[in-house]
């Protein structure tokens, strides 16, 4: 691996990877967890395979990655009992749910999940999301050398500083796995830029996968060709990864592998919606909250307050943050009637020939109008009447739900106050020499881009 224009890929990858006796360490653990789950399987007389999933079996790994410990029954199983013995046998473990139940046993800087599942005889033969991971990981055993697994590393460590890195609700970003796939087909985390450079969105990157309507990204899994590994993309994550594609630059690797975060504020007229929850599970919880956030979106619009960014979040219960474009709205709103050519403005006029407290009914262009009294002008008052309304999911208390507003904001937890632009971009995004470069060659490679540069 050489020297390019500052750039040592070994010291890249020394930054990114664990410090070799901290991994062993982390895996001296692992399998000290893995003796321990086969005491339990003699012990309660179960039939099960334990086995490493995740990034630790495939070498793919990266600081701050956990590790996941699987349990594979060849045949139908109680995952909730399964759950109730592990807790039972690791007591310091915390019950989590995504498509499916595990244990989360937190450590001192990652954590190890246990996660019960059927033992699939095939890629396709699946009764839940997880049954497929020992395929994923036995496919990049397979087909990954070395090299392309440090390749996984770096773009790994790109997509997670540009904050795009993970495929749960609430980042719906590109996943260890998809990350993978994309080295898999076009081997470099180079030629993965490059390519990058010139997508656009719906990106198809499977030529013959056409059924995979209203996905922003397309990716095939090898291992199940009827599932579409980013699925969960959003476009506002796959978007980010384009810019950040066209912009990027060996010369600046640092500010997109490694960006400072800077902190910012919570606008004084945002409001923000606090439900709590009783499991607070974010798969399920994340999903609603984007429902609600959406209801309460469209009633306000139609109340005439204009909601100019809104985002979700989950820290000890469900938060809704809505920015609005004002606290207040005046006390009068225009009404538009119809056209003088219309065969409606008879009854238009009639219905307001009595004039409002502003007066009678007036001209806009062609159109008759009035200028009505509003509804509603207060907008924490509407969120906090409109909320109540709204069919919510049981895994929230309905009764105590919050709308915070002014100086009441502090109360917001400070990693949402401070973050609730999201997804945003970064500091790089201030490299703006390249990104007209790439806008007008897209498709040009890194050596071409590197000598235009110099």
């Amino acid at each position: 691996m050489k020297k390019e224009m500052g750039y040592d890929r070994r010291r890249v990858l020394a930054g990114i990877m664990e410090n070799p006796s901290v991994r062993q360490k982390k895996l001296e653990r692992v399998r000290e967890i893995e003796g321990i789950l086969e005491q339990v399987k003699k012990r309660e007389k179960l039939d099960y395979e334990i086995f490493l999933g995740g990034s630790y079996a495939k070498g793919t790994d990266i600081k701050g990655s956990d590790a996941d410990i699987f349990m594979l029954f060849p045949h139908e199983f109680d995952a909730l009992e399964i759950l109730r013995i592990l807790r039972k046998e690791f007591p310091e473990g915390r019950e989590e749910y995504s498509d499916h139940p595990y244990l989360m046993l937190p450590q001192s800087t990652f954590s190890i999940d246990i996660v019960p599942g059927y033992k699939a005889s095939t890629g396709t033969d699946l009764r839940t999301a997880v049954d497929r991971t020992p395929f994923h990981v036995k496919f990049v055993q397979k087909n990954f050398t070395q090299e392309m697994k440090n390749e996984v590393r770096i773009l790994k460590q790109f997509l997670k500083g540009i904050g795009v890195y993970g495929a749960e609700s609430s980042v719906q970003g590109l996943s260890g796995y998809v990350a993978e796939l994309l080295i898999y087909k076009y081997r470099t985390f180079d030629e993965v830029i490059s390519n990058a450079r010139s997508w656009s969105i719906p990106c198809l990157l499977d030529a013959s996968a056409t059924e995979f309507k209203g996905a922003n990204l397309v990716m095939v899994d090898p291992v199940d060709p009827g599932r579409n590994t980013a699925a969960n993309v959003s476009m506002e994550n796959l978007a980010t990864f384009i810019l950040a594609a066209r912009m990027f630059k060996w010369e600046n690797w640092k500010e997109f592998l490694y960006p400072v975060r800077r902190d910012f504020e919570l606008p004084s007229e945002a409001v923000v919606v606090y439900l709590p929850c009783k499991k607070c599970d974010e798969e399920v919880l994340i999903p609603n909250l984007r429902r609600i956030s959406t209801v309460l979106k469209g009633e306000l619009d139609a109340l005439g307050f204009r909601v100019i960014y809104s985002s979700v979040f989950v820290s000890k219960g469900g938060y809704i943050v809505i920015v609005p474009e004002a606290k207040e709205l005046g006390k009068s709103a225009l009404h538009l009637g119809p056209p003088i050519t219309s065969p409606n403005v008879e009854s238009f006029l009639q219905k307001w020939k009595n004039g409002t407290k502003f007066g009678m009914p007036f001209m806009v262009g062609d159109r008759v109008c009035v200028l009505r009294e509003r509804e509603k002008i207060d907008v924490s008052e509407t969120i906090a009447e409109t909320v109540t309304k709204i069919k919510l999911a049981r895994d929230f208390d309905l009764n105590k739900i919050l709308v915070i507003s002014g100086t009441n904001l502090d109360s917001v937890p400070e990693s949402i106050r401070k973050r609730f632009l999201f997804p945003s971009l970064g500091q790089w995004a201030l490299n703006q020499g390249m990104l007209s470069e790439m806008t007008q060659n897209p498709r040009k490679d890194i050596k071409e881009i590197k000598k235009a540069i110099r």
